[in-house]
């Protein structure tokens, strides 16, 4: 899947949004909300269905606009006059289902060729950063090919797109992942130290953390990033609409990168954030 950015570390914890509220996780399988842009004009000439799943901070039903992602998804379509309505599905059913036309679109997703085999691909929304997690507490690990991790626990997510040369690494038996469901579980295996590091998106993975009350001083990114992929709107090939739909919403996009619309979804500033050490307070565990 999915899900972004490559601004220094005081910008990126300005995009997060931390609520020390419960995040539900889209227990319903199926589940719709629809949200209204900023200046939505009075009457959208169409109202698309899309398509998406919980990725917290970038796609979330409870989230501020349903997440950064999707907030620049509704912008930009309604800079070009269009709604939309978010309905929330397992990831792999969100993709499956947009395939086969039953959604305009979905978002949002990292790029792959099996995807483009059957979908339209957007301009590029925003940049994620996939890394490996350590504890803080643990001597500083250095790594530069898989090799380098062979004698360490790691963790992945099931389903999450990570690098063909990751999982090139687990055919070659270089590295065992243990695959888990969710990267909550591996946040806490990493914390009851069951595991040595895990992979995931950077802040997706302080933004869950922060859900656990976990304080970020007792996890630490090591470098280089795993990957820093892109994501995507994407549409089905065959969407009667579909090129006609892209290429409005790849307008919309350039124009709220035009009006600052697009920078101000980046730069909401939260100066409790989870995400920058710096800004945080030790919560209990």
């Amino acid at each position: 899947m999915h899900f972004l950015h490559c601004v220094s570390l005081h910008s990126r914890s300005a995009l997060l949004f931390i609520f020390l509220g419960s995040l539900q996780t889209a227990a319903a399988d199926y589940s719709i909300t629809t949200i209204t842009a900023a200046k939505t004009p009075a009457e959208p000439q169409r109202t698309l269905t899309i398509a998406t799943g919980e990725y917290p901070p970038w796609t979330g039903a409870e989230l501020p606009q349903q997440g950064l992602a999707n907030q620049i998804v509704t912008e930009a379509f309604a800079s070009q006059n269009i709604a939309v309505k978010f309905v929330y599905l397992p990831w792999k059913r969100a993709f499956e289902e947009t395939r086969q036309g039953r959604f305009d679109a979905s978002s949002y997703w990292y790029d792959s060729s099996a995807r483009r085999a059957y979908m339209l691909f957007s301009e590029p929304l925003l940049l994620n950063r996939t890394v490996f997690f350590q504890r803080s507490d643990a001597p500083p690990i250095q790594w530069q090919t898989f090799t380098d991790l062979g004698s360490y626990r790691l963790s992945a997510t099931v389903g999450f797109t990570y690098t063909s040369e990751f999982y090139q690494a687990i055919d070659d038996k270089i590295i065992d992942p243990l695959m888990v469901p969710s990267d909550t579980q591996n946040i806490k295996l990493l914390m009851a130290k069951r595991t040595d590091l895990f992979a995931t998106e950077e802040m997706s993975g302080f933004y869950m953390a922060a859900q656990l009350r976990i304080d970020p001083r007792k996890l630490r990114v090591i470098e280089p990033a795993l990957s820093s992929p892109y994501g995507y709107l994407l549409i089905s090939k065959t969407h009667p609409d579909g090129e006609q739909l892209m290429a409005q919403f790849n307008r919309g996009l350039k124009a709220i990168k035009a009006n600052g619309q697009y920078q101000k979804i980046l730069t909401r500033i939260d100066d409790t954030s989870f995400y920058d050490p710096a800004n945080s307070t030790p919560s209990p565990r």
